[in-house]
């Protein structure tokens, strides 16, 4: 029997190096799970968010052409949302494409002509335009929806595919009468959030035109082969040409009579910019003694959203939403009255700081030339008439807005008595806003906002977008950029502009990464096209946590 003893340093050694063989296969197995999640996992549940939108905006487009239709017809104006894009799941081991923007826009303008069918002679002619609706999405396909000639259908032409009709033509009817809407002004915006069209009818234009029989000339995208011969007009009626200018137009022509005829101009944001209307052939749908009212006031967004506020709980008890000037001048907003509708909500209070910033005050407005605020100490009861001026024990004055810029408003938080704070997705709250129009007088507006659910604003929302505009200063064929953010999360960090022509080449971009805080407005130094010919500039907004806004504006 031996006398020396067993030395036990080479099974350590062994054990060490088991461990840490161990250690490096679970390590590579993660590595494959996470990549295969990436791979596989992550496409599929943003192809599950894309497709969830593609029915939502589908829904808003079937919307906005009845509106447009609606608006002509009824000489009434139509407010029509759009959700433009939509944002992926937040991910804490995975990365995300960057979130789907989509566009909508104007085409180029196309005419409509009245001509007599004895000898040709065109009579009128009234210029429209298309809408193409282009979503950004990662996964799932990118053909355009086009509202054309009264239809509405989905073009996937340019993949090699054919046409998804949505609506139908409304041109004309089982009687034979004729009713065209011709669309008018330049519109364009883009970004993942919502955008509101206002649809304005014309105003009394009167041009008669004797009875006779007619031939109407409206340009369509569409062929016969592709659609038209398809529907239920008659075939004697109409025709559609070829593409003789080789640019994707067709000229539909309907024969019908001057009484049979209603044609009407409905304008994007504006009135129509060659408004055209006749008491005999009803163009324009108007006459001198029925004249459509002017819509001057401020109009609610119909986007209110509940986000939980920088307060110990996660309830969504913080509500935001926005109003945009169409009053056709700058305002002062001077005072806002909250009335909840559901009785038990009893006060408004932050329970956060800083004081003066959206979420952490009772009241906040972001508004493009002056915001304002009015912070209460322990909060203020409910309903209350909210005095932006003289209200709470600090406030900064009253809100001033530009025409034809948006306000976004922050009421922080809704609190049920001793039960703290309530969940105000699907509550109704009745909002009256008192402000004061730049030529005198004062005026309200009262609406009420039903909250979706939000989440959190503690870093979870992303960053808004209340105004743009561009200017060329002395016609210098240079341009700067007026602006106005917020965050309901008050921690903006940086905002992007980037000068574009049509094609979507970048000729200049301004970048500053010096905002902070909860909102920042002013004017960008001169973007320089270079030679190039610019044609809209591309705003991206993004804050601390990484989320992001963006949307166009055209020169």
């Amino acid at each position: 029997m031996s006398d020396y003893p067993i030395s036990t340093s080479a099974i350590d050694d062994n054990r060490a190096v088991s461990s840490v063989i161990g250690v490096v296969i679970l390590f590579g197995f993660l590595i494959l799970v996470l990549s295969l999640y990436q791979v596989e996992v992550v496409p599929q549940q943003n192809a599950e968010t894309e497709f969830q939108h593609s029915g939502e905006v589908r829904n808003d487009l079937v919307e906005l052409r009845a509106g447009i239709l609606q608006a002509g017809s009824i000489d009434q104006p139509q407010y029509q949302t759009v959700q433009l894009g939509t944002v992926y799941s937040t991910r804490v081991f995975s990365i995300n494409p960057p979130a789907p923007a989509g566009t909508i826009r104007t085409s180029e303008s196309y005419p409509i002509t009245i001509a007599y069918e004895s000898n040709g002679t065109v009579v009128e002619t009234i210029p429209t335009r298309f809408i193409e609706y282009q979503p950004g999405y990662n996964e799932l396909d990118r053909s355009p929806t086009w509202y054309d000639a009264s239809l509405l259908y989905l073009d996937a032409r340019d993949e090699g595919g054919g046409i998804a009709l949505i609506e139908d033509q409304n041109l004309v009817d089982s009687d034979g009468e004729v009713q065209i809407t011709a669309l008018q002004n330049e519109f364009r915006r883009s970004g993942t959030g919502q955008v509101t069209l206002e649809l304005r009818p014309a105003e009394s234009v009167i041009g008669d035109i004797p009875e006779a029989d007619l031939n109407v000339t409206v340009p369509t995208r569409l062929s016969n082969e592709e659609y038209w011969n398809s529907t239920d007009i008659s075939n004697n009626k109409y025709s559609v040409t070829d593409d003789a200018n080789d640019d994707g137009i067709h000229n539909l022509t309907l024969e019908t009579t001057t009484s049979s005829l209603t044609i009407d101009t409905v304008g994007v944001q504006e009135v129509p910019e060659e408004p055209v209307q006749s008491s005999s052939a009803r163009i324009g749908g108007s006459t001198s003694q029925n004249k459509p009212p002017v819509v001057e006031d401020l109009i609610y967004q119909n986007d209110a959203v509940a986000y939980d506020g920088n307060d110990p709980d996660a309830v969504a008890g913080g509500v935001n939403f926005s109003v945009t000037n169409r009053v056709g001048e700058d305002v002062t907003i001077t005072d806002v009255r909250v009335t909840p509708r559901n009785s038990d909500i009893s006060d408004l209070s932050d329970d956060g700081l800083p004081n003066g910033e959206p979420v952490t005050s009772e009241v906040y407005v972001a508004a493009d030339l002056a915001d304002a605020y009015v912070d209460y100490d322990g909060g203020t009861v409910l309903p209350k008439t909210v005095d932006l001026d003289t209200d709470g024990f600090t406030n900064n004055g009253n809100a001033q807005l530009s025409d034809g810029a948006t306000a976004t408003f922050y009421l922080y938080e809704f609190i049920e008595g001793f039960f703290g704070s309530v969940d105000m997705s699907g509550e109704d709250v009745e909002i009256t806003i008192t402000y004061q129009p730049a030529s005198g007088g004062t005026e309200t507006k009262t609406f009420t906002i039903t909250p979706n659910s939000g989440g959190s604003s503690s870093g979870g929302s992303d960053p808004v977008i209340n105004s743009l505009s561009t200017r060329s200063p002395g016609q210098s064929g240079q341009y700067k950029v007026m602006y106005g953010v917020s965050d309901p999360d008050s921690d903006l960090a940086q905002i992007e502009f980037s000068l574009r022509d049509s094609s979507n080449n970048e000729l200049d971009s301004i970048s500053d990464s010096g905002i902070s805080g909860g909102a920042a407005a002013g004017e960008t130094d001169n973007l320089n096209p270079g030679g190039g010919t610019a044609d809209y500039v591309r705003v991206t907004v993004t804050d601390e946590s990484g989320n992001t806004a963006q949307q166009d504006v055209d020169i």
